[in-house]
Parts: structure tokens; sequence; C-alpha cells
């Protein structure tokens, strides 16, 4: 059984957007949820954020920044939403999404008046934060 090919180390070259020295920014017709979702993933092949090198993860983010705001203007869009996950294509990208005027906002989806939806674990004790916090400085 042969893997599949990573379609950010093996884009159609019909579908970049643009291509850096160290990301590539893409819209898959087949992957996208509406008008103006575009992908910006590392060039080379990372399976997570922390795997990403400091001028990779600066380059990422410039360049959704830059995509962004050229599509705003297109798209007469409000803002855009950014959301990394990787886990259907295990190789680091970020999707952006716009937000129409008249869309419901997306927070609503993902946050509650409460707190986040969905199963987050249990509640952290404010304690562990702080330890998490110190122990994330004296690193």
């Amino acid at each position: 059984m042969t893997a599949t090919p990573c379609v950010f180390c093996n884009p159609d070259k019909r579908y970049i957007i643009e291509e850096r020295e160290h990301c590539i920014a893409v819209c898959f017709p087949e992957s996208a949820i509406k008008k103006g979702h575009f992908v910006v993933a590392a060039k080379e092949h990372v399976t997570s954020l922390s795997s990403l090198n400091p001028l990779q993860s600066a380059q990422i983010l410039v360049t959704a920044v830059d995509i962004a705001k050229k599509a705003e203007v297109i798209l007469g869009a409000e803002k855009y939403y950014m959301a990394a996950i990787a886990d259907q294509v295990r190789h680091f990208h970020i999707h952006l999404l716009p937000k129409m005027h008249g869309d419901t906002p997306i927070g609503s989806h993902i946050m509650s008046d409460t707190g986040w939806k969905g199963q987050t674990g249990e509640p952290v004790p404010a304690g562990y934060i702080e330890s998490f916090i110190s122990a994330l400085k004296n690193m």
C-alpha cells in the first residue's frame, strides 16, 4: 500500500496563491469550505506548530496576514479567522476563513456564556496555572 502524497509537499500549481522561502499559500477547491478560504503551510514537511523553526513560523504568519488583507478587500470581508489543526493532513498548516458581514460569529460555535463548548477536560486549578506559567518562564 502506497502512502497518499502530501498536498503541501506536492501542491497542484494551479492552486498556489504565493510561494515564499519557508511557506506556501494555497487554495484547494476540493477542501475550501467557503469563498475566500485559503491555507498557508510550511514548505518543509513538519507535523506540528512546535516543529517549526522561528523563520518558518514568522513567515507563515506574515504571509497569512499579507494575503488576508488583500482578500478582505477583494471579498469585502469583515475580518479573517485563523485555525491550525493538522489532524487530517499531517503537515503543519493554518486555515484562513473570511467572516463576511452578516455571518454568524464563529466564536458562538466554540464558546458558550460559561466558557469553552465541547469536551475540554477537567477544570484547571489556579495553583496549577501559576506553576505552569512559572515552569514555562524558567525553561
